[in-house]
């Protein structure tokens, strides 16, 4: 019996109220099960955790607690201890404590980009029909009436599924062809399981444009979205518009909205971590009060690694690379 590996996670399981942030012990093959835990001068493991027995590796995930004076990214001496029956092995190691108290929601969405990059029949219904289509997108890039019913039906199968939709320029074409769908989005809406966010007809590109545009775009989006559909914006999704005219968070706080999104803006393609490799050149935070010159403004959250962070979780074989994906 050998311990062959020790991982830090970032992981706890318990309650709010007394997590126990989870250690992996991989173990070479087990004969018979076994018992985990992890001890030293400031860790403690509350509950064993059990080891099955395996010809291969045998991962244990044991729950362990920090005693004071112990702090947040400190580093602690302990001992894997391992026990099966009259065998018993041990391993000094140094464990990490973690930060608790974070939980990551994944609330999937979609844009797409009508006009310039395709049409707006091709992106919203017919781009798996044209002539090369394959050999242009990726495979996870389908139409617009594809994306909403994979949501739609994703949302019916599972009670804790959550997604936002956002432009009306695909929610348009498909409430006037799917009809069936109407109660299914409503009823989705009011139980807070998918949210419509923009409040404009699409991602206005209010760079080069006059404010007369932006105004119009949102009147005909809230109009569309909140009277018709009967959602509530609250959120202007700009996430793949090249710029920001300053006087725009004035104009959605007038319309009704209480916050924003982008992910281009000062970096025009992947962000500034993706650019430069950390987000030591970006000189503003993440998360800010974006205000006009009318003195009027909406929190903003930047999103520093682009929305194409969401590629790198999907590209990855196993959850467990995903999770870390995730994590960076």
């Amino acid at each position: 019996m050998r311990i062959t590996a020790v991982q830090d996670t970032d992981l706890f399981v318990g309650t709010l109220d007394a997590p126990r942030q989870l250690t992996r012990v991989v173990l070479e093959a087990l004969s018979a099960p076994a018992t985990v835990r992890i001890e030293g001068p400031l860790v403690e493991t509350p509950v064993p955790a059990s080891a099955p027995v395996g010809s291969g590796d045998v991962v244990a995930e044991v729950g362990i607690v920090f005693r004071a004076p112990s702090v947040e990214g400190g580093t602690y001496q302990a001992t894997v201890i391992v026990e099966s029956g009259g065998e018993r092995a041990t391993l000094p190691v140094r464990v990490t404590r973690a930060e608790s108290g974070w939980t990551m929601w994944m609330i999937s969405h979609f844009h797409y980009d009508p006009v310039w990059w395709n049409t707006q029949a091709g992106f919203t219904e017919t781009w798996l029909d044209l002539p090369g289509a394959q050999e242009k997108r990726m495979p996870f890039q389908l139409s617009a009436f594809d994306l909403v019913r994979a949501h739609i039906d994703a949302a019916r199968d599972d009670a804790d599924y959550a997604f936002v939709l956002a432009e009306v320029d695909y929610l348009k074409p498909y409430w006037d062809q799917f009809p069936g769908d109407r109660a299914d989005i409503r009823r989705l809406m009011r139980e807070g399981r998918v949210e419509l966010v923009g409040g404009s007809y699409n991602e206005a590109n209010t760079n080069l444009t006059h404010p007369e545009s932006t105004v119009r775009n949102l009147v005909y989006g809230f109009g569309y979205q909140r009277d018709v559909l009967g959602g509530e914006p609250r959120s202007a999704w700009m996430v793949d518009v090249f710029g920001h005219d300053p006087a725009y968070p004035g104009l959605v706080a007038d319309a009704g909205m209480d916050s924003s999104v982008w992910a281009r803006g000062p970096w025009h393609h992947v962000g500034a971590k993706r650019h430069t490799g950390d987000v030591t050149r970006q000189q503003f935070p993440s998360e800010f009060e974006w205000i006009s010159p009318s003195g009027r403004g909406v929190l903003t959250g930047y999103l520093a690694d682009h929305y194409v962070a969401g590629w790198d979780i999907e590209r990855v074989d196993t959850l467990e690379e995903s999770m870390r994906k995730a994590y960076e």
